[in-house]
């Protein structure tokens, strides 16, 4: 159990740490400094000091604060200006808007016109679900602690889904000959390879930090 010292300690430190990094961090390294503590203290103790002292001596071997705060910010992104968590249902209002707008542009044509002019229509709008997620997982390849920002993670796989499957009807009209403004295959299907490029930029950048190591070692090696 955390005594009272203990958590008044890292409630501190947590504040602290939350004017420059996101909640999810701050608390993250709290916790880590709670298990620190745990730590030295009971090792304090098992050397003869008594709960109060050993607890005391450990928080002041952590050191001042603010010092403590800034050294351990290293390595993580600073906080949002927004917090993408209010924005958790962005996503699917982004799928149903394209979706809404692709059944738009079927019933005005129907039958196979009617899918390719929603095809068409779907494939150059799906950077726009995509390109949030790659940009910010791009931003957070210099840190070493990445994690992904699950709201644009979901609508960027959303927008992936959505480009895979217009690209699979507009082939397949092709192939049966079903397909009308085939002049205009070529552009869409160099929007949707772009499209595919940044997601796989957006998911490769939301690794756990090995492209990032990688990439310093062979910066370091030249």
């Amino acid at each position: 159990m955390i005594s009272s010292t203990v958590a008044a300690y890292t409630s501190e430190l947590r504040g602290a740490l939350g004017r420059t990094l996101s909640s999810q961090d701050a608390e993250e390294i709290a916790a880590e400094a709670v298990n620190h503590l745990s730590e030295r203290t009971a090792e304090l103790r098992l050397s003869g000091l008594s709960d109060s002292d050993a607890e005391k001596q450990a928080i002041h071997e952590f050191g001042d604060l603010s010092e403590l705060a800034i050294e351990l910010t290293k390595g993580y992104p600073p906080r949002a200006p927004f917090d993408p968590s209010r924005m958790r249902w962005l996503p699917e209002i982004g799928l149903a808007a394209m979706l809404g707008f692709a059944a738009y542009s079927f019933s005005i044509y129907r039958g196979a016109r009617g899918l390719e002019a929603g095809a068409q229509n779907l494939i150059p709008s799906m950077a726009m679900l995509i390109l949030p997620g790659m940009t910010a997982g791009l931003s957070r390849l210099k840190y070493r602690r990445l994690r992904p920002l699950s709201v644009l993670t979901r609508m960027a796989t959303y927008g992936m889904v959505l480009n895979l499957g217009s690209t699979a009807i507009l082939v397949a009209l092709q192939i049966v000959g079903k397909a009308t403004l085939v002049i205009m295959f070529p552009v869409l299907y160099a929007f949707s390879l772009a499209s595919t490029l940044m997601y796989v930029s957006m998911r490769v950048s939301f690794t756990d930090g090995r492209l990032y190591e990688l990439m310093r070692r062979r910066l370091r090696s030249h």
